[in-house]
């Protein structure tokens, strides 16, 4: 009967897992990575099944069945994961070409057919000669509530106030009182122009018979 091991490990997983090295992990090209390059390295690693490395790819279709649905990020990520030497580029694709090739540099290449890149061309452990700084990480974005505390919080602590004071006023002034209404003096007319009134004619007044009403004809026919 064969005696157990005591040196086995207890948490061995089943089935297919992506491994990933402590060097890299504590290496200063993965620590400086953005989370986005660190997640898109692991999603890679995904398709690495011991004797396929260099013929990984990032197709959009197989980004898109795995989450990755930005193509902007995508594309940043990558680029970030072969600048700081984390992946290479082994075969360029294209229109009717396929899908672009990569490697994980920890890993060596044990099949070059169908790539754009050669055995002594190939770097294992590019990853350790990065010596890039940290990616800036893009801050987020405040929300309403917290610009318009730092607003307050500004307008409190400024020493200067931020209004400007009142004028006052030093003396009276003396304009003159435009009448609101004008005497009118006779008619107007379409353009404004004023026509005097016709004044009517004295007339005289007759005693007598003639003229019963007391107004002569003369007056009338004048």
């Amino acid at each position: 009967m064969a005696r157990k091991n005591k040196h086995s490990r207890l948490e061995v997983i089943s089935g297919g897992y992506a491994a990933i090295p402590w060097a890299v992990i504590d290496s200063v090209s993965f620590k400086g990575a953005s989370d986005k390059a660190k997640a898109l390295l692991f999603a890679l690693l995904r398709q690495h099944s011991g004797n396929n490395n260099g013929h990984l790819h990032l197709a959009k279709k197989w980004l898109y069945a795995h989450g990755w649905t930005c193509d902007e990020n995508n594309r940043k990520a990558c680029h970030e994961l072969i600048e700081r030497g984390l992946i290479v580029h082994t075969k360029y694709g294209g229109l009717n070409m396929g899908a672009n090739y990569y490697a994980v540099t920890w890993h060596t290449i044990s099949n070059f057919v169908g790539l754009d890149i050669s055995a002594k061309a190939y770097i294992r452990g590019a990853y350790s000669l990065c010596n890039l700084p940290p990616t800036a990480r893009r801050k987020p974005p405040l929300k309403n509530d917290d610009a318009k505390q730092n607003v307050r919080h500004d307008h409190r602590a400024s020493s200067s106030p931020t209004t400007e004071p009142v004028k006052q006023s030093t003396g009276t002034t003396n304009e003159l009182a435009k009448p609101l209404l004008s005497i009118f003096t006779g008619t107007t007319t379409e353009n404004n122009v004023i026509t005097p009134l016709p004044m009517p004619k004295h007339c005289k007044r007759i005693v007598g018979v003639k003229g019963k009403s007391g107004i002569s004809k003369q007056s009338l026919q004048s």
